[in-house]
């Protein structure tokens, strides 16, 4: 195994989870898999008191959310499966703040907010008070069909793009915030996707992506193969109304694994860049990409650093509310307001049952950073728990607004229990 890709072992993939466990054959070959699990995520909150003053909200606060999934796959030898999975998830906070402030899929693992990149809902909110709700989601729903010369996939999937540890401009379909506690279960998303193999290493991917609008309609076309010991793709596609040029790579260089990946990306009719401002920014364009490096100074540990440079960002911290506000920024497509970024994370695994991380995220430019701590112990093979905290530095906002990134953020301290269907 090469070090990049231990490192997403070690930093992106937790301990579990336990492999589907076949529940029933046939005579024509055909398999029934099933797997699921249950998480509870409980966390103390604490806002600055700048910003909790600002906002006119409590000051400290507790959010407890839990996740029941349950997926399903049939595979019929090697010519068709079908694969369908469905979640519920219900939040509890200590105020009303809290509750619509929570993103399960930073908190608890799911597969909450994100791109909709979905051409029916097939899900939503079941519930609703001040302080609870019930969401469920049908998260996937597709059949794939071996065909002479490539995999068609129909229906709700999943795919997972880049090269990066914590951000991932290159995909825009499904991916992860880098502030994730659980980077488990991606987002599904509606397509059509062929993928034909070219070679040992090489295949192109072809994507059609519906939409409810004509003009929101789109396709990505992928080819990734690798070269000289590299990793690497080229990408086109078309998301709502971008035009998106892709590229990553990832290999090693001696003892020491590399990244990147970049996303260039242009704006075909005009994408709000406010919600404050109703104004049209025609053809709005900007580039994101990704370095970064992994390396092993023990056995047992292993260091990512990495940078980020967001084109959709600012160096002035009076911008970062109407980034945030912005249309991508809320679909779930750009992370972050801070045009530079670094990014260092330590994870040491001293045996098989137990993994400790150490991460942050930094704008080098405010300065400000966002500090995890985290440790996870599979106490049996199908329960894990992990614990952490997350801290703010920075300077906190003020009545005028912000004046860091990260240092209007919340102090936190977290608990999740995950149990597995053994």
């Amino acid at each position: 195994m090469s070090l990049g890709r231990a490192a997403v072992t070690l930093l992106v993939v937790s301990s579990l989870p336990v492999q589907a466990r076949e529940v029933g054959t046939d005579a024509n070959g055909g398999v029934l898999d099933l797997s699921g699990f249950f998480k509870n995520f409980a966390t103390g909150l604490l806002l600055p008191e700048a910003t909790a003053a600002i906002g006119n909200v409590p000051r400290a606060g507790l959010l407890d959310a839990s996740l029941a999934r349950v997926s399903a796959k049939f595979r019929l030898e090697d010519r068709l499966d079908f694969e369908a999975a469905y979640q519920l998830t219900c939040v509890v906070a200590s105020s009303p703040v809290f509750i619509a402030g929570s993103s399960l899929s930073g908190v608890v693992g799911g597969t909450g907010a994100g791109p909709q990149r979905r051409l029916v809902p097939l899900g939503g909110t079941v519930a609703q008070s001040e302080v609870t709700r019930l969401d469920h989601d049908l998260d996937r729903l597709a059949l794939k069909f071996a065909l002479p010369f490539g995999d068609l996939t129909i229906g709700r999937q999943v795919l997972s793009w880049g090269t990066g540890r914590f951000f991932n401009p290159t995909d825009v379909l499904s991916p992860f915030p880098p502030t994730a506690v659980d980077r488990e279960v991606r987002r599904g998303f509606d397509a059509v996707r062929l993928a034909v193999a070219l070679g040992d290493t090489t295949q192109l991917d072809l994507l059609y992506l519906p939409q409810p609008t004509v003009d929101d309609m789109g396709g990505v076309a992928r080819f990734q193969t690798n070269l000289a010991g590299f990793d690497g793709s080229l990408s086109i596609g078309k998301y709502v109304r971008d035009l998106v040029f892709g590229a990553d790579f990832v290999g090693d260089v001696g003892p020491v694994g590399v990244h990147g990946e970049g996303a260039y990306t242009l704006g075909l009719l005009g994408i709000e860049r406010g919600l404050d401002d109703g104004a049209p920014r025609i053809g709005e364009h900007f580039f994101r990409g990704v370095l970064g490096v992994d390396f092993r100074p023990h056995e047992l540990v292993i260091v990512t650093a990495e940078y980020s440079y967001n084109g959709y960002g600012t160096t002035d911290p009076s911008q970062y509310a109407s980034i945030l506000r912005s249309a991508r920024a809320l679909r779930g497509e750009v992370f972050g307001a801070g045009k530079h970024v670094a990014a260092v994370a330590v994870s040491v695994r001293p045996n098989d049952l137990v993994t400790t991380a150490v991460s942050v995220l930094c704008n080098v430019t405010d300065p400000s950073a966002l500090a995890f701590a985290s440790i996870e112990w599979s106490v049996l093979q199908w329960v894990l728990l992990r614990g952490g905290v997350y801290v703010p530095i920075g300077k906190p906002p003020v009545a005028s607004g912000l004046r860091s990134e990260y240092g209007s953020g919340t102090y936190g301290a977290f608990i999740q229990l995950a149990a597995y269907v053994p």
